[in-house]
Parts: structure tokens; C-alpha cells; sequence
């Protein structure tokens, strides 16, 4: 196994391959524009910020058949926005707004398909 990408103001589980990591960010700065790769399967939020947040996906073709997990794991202020990468024309911003608020994204290679995963307690 290949060890998880890190970014400043993330950690990312051990052990796990880099295409099924979990990254934690927790550092505000990171989250105000954190742009996803390919390899940020889960991306929990854990932070108390109260600045625009807003989470950038990967591009759409280089995510064909991969589903991403994206979960607002604390609620400050503001909400938190998650857009494409400007390549699918018809993909909406989607925004977490309540402490534990989920969304599970699914990308057939030309499109971005969202479920509201809904607050997990």
C-alpha cells in the first residue's frame, strides 16, 4: 500500500491505499478553498471557523467510478460550499450547512451524481 497524501492542516488515516484515504482537516486556512484530488476519498470537516468554507472536487473525467464522501463534521458560523472542478456544465453547488451534514458524489466520468447524505448522528 501506498501511504496517503498529506496536506498542510490535514492527516490522513494509516495503512490505508491512497485512493481509499480519509482526510481530516481540521486547519480553517485549508478548508477555506481545499482543492480535492483523486485520492481525498472521505473528507471529514473539523472545524470551528467561522470564514467561508468551500471544498473544489476533483476533475470529473479523472474520477470516473469513484465515489467521494464529503461530511461538515463540526458547524461554526458559516456554511460550506462544495463545488466541481468548472468541467461539468450541469453540476449545481451543493452546500453542508448543519453540523454533520453529508453528501455522497459519485462521478461517471463526464457528470457529478450527488445524494444528500443527510445529518449523521
Amino acid at each position: 500500500m501506498l501511504p496517503a497524501e498529506k496536506l498542510a492542516g490535514q492527516t490522513a488515516d494509516a495503512g490505508l491505499a491512497g485512493r481509499d484515504t480519509v482526510t481530516y482537516v481540521t486547519a480553517s486556512a485549508t478548508v477555506s478553498g481545499l482543492a480535492m484530488t483523486t485520492r481525498m476519498r472521505t473528507v471529514k470537516l473539523i472545524t470551528t471557523s467561522d470564514s467561508a468554507l468551500a471544498v473544489v472536487l476533483p476533475p470529473v473525467a479523472e474520477s470516473a467510478g469513484m465515489i467521494f464522501f464529503i461530511q461538515f463534521v463540526t458547524k461554526a458560523t458559516n456554511d460550506c460550499t462544495i463545488d466541481d472542478d468548472a468541467d461539468d456544465a450541469d453540476f449545481d453547488q451543493v452546500t453542508l450547512d448543519t453540523q454533520n451534514d453529508a453528501f455522497v458524489l459519485i462521478s461517471d466520468g463526464i457528470h457529478w451524481f450527488c445524494m444528500d447524505g443527510g445529518v449523521i448522528t
